[in-house]
C-alpha cells in the first residue's frame, strides 16, 4: 500500500510541475507578445518619421530647384555685368553646397535611426536569448521575428538612400 501511495504522490508532483512550467511558458509568451506589440509601435513612429524627413526632403528640393531656374532665368535675361556674373556664380555654387548638405544632413539622420533600431533589437534579442535558453522552441521564432523586422527596416529605408544617391 505503501507503494501505491509513493507512487501516486510522485505522479501528482509531476503533474504539478508541468502545470507550472506551463503556467510560467504561457506568462513568457504574454510578455513576449507585449514586447512585440511595443516594437511595432516604434516602428509605427520610425516609419512616420520618416515620412516626414522624406516629405521635408521632397520640399527643400522642389525650394531649390526653383531657387536654380531663378537663377538660370536671370542668366539668360538682360545684359549683366561682371559683378553680377559673379555674384550668381557664387549663388549657384552655394545654393548646390546647400543641396548637398540638406542630403548629407538626411542621410546620416536616416542612418542613425537606422543603427539605434538596430541596436535597440540587438540588445533586446541578447536578453530575450538569456529568458529563453531554456525553452528551445522560441529561439527559432525570435529569431525569425528579428530577420522581419530588419528587412522591414531595410525596405523603407533603401528608397530613401536610393533617392539621396541620385
Amino acid at each position: 500500500m505503501d507503494t501505491f501511495i509513493d507512487k501516486l504522490a510522485q505522479k501528482r508532483n509531476a503533474q504539478e510541475m508541468i502545470r507550472a512550467n506551463s503556467a510560467a511558458e504561457a506568462a513568457r509568451m504574454e510578455q513576449m507578445q507585449n514586447q512585440l506589440k511595443a516594437y511595432d509601435e516604434i516602428m509605427q513612429e520610425i516609419r512616420k518619421v520618416n515620412l516626414r524627413t522624406s516629405e521635408n526632403v521632397t520640399e527643400v528640393k522642389k525650394v531649390l530647384e526653383e531657387c536654380m531656374s531663378k537663377l538660370e532665368s536671370i542668366e539668360t535675361g538682360s545684359a549683366q555685368t561682371a559683378d553680377m556674373e559673379q555674384t550668381l556664380v557664387q549663388l549657384k555654387s552655394l545654393l548646390e553646397e546647400r543641396f548637398k548638405q540638406s542630403e548629407d544632413f538626411t542621410h546620416k539622420e536616416n542612418v542613425k535611426v537606422y543603427r539605434n533600431v538596430q541596436a535597440a533589437f540587438t540588445e533586446e534579442l541578447g536578453r530575450q536569448a538569456e529568458e529563453v535558453k531554456g525553452s528551445k522552441a522560441l529561439l527559432p521564432v525570435c529569431v525569425l521575428i528579428l530577420i522581419g523586422v530588419i528587412a522591414d527596416i531595410v525596405i523603407n529605408l533603401l528608397p530613401i538612400i536610393n533617392g539621396f544617391m541620385k
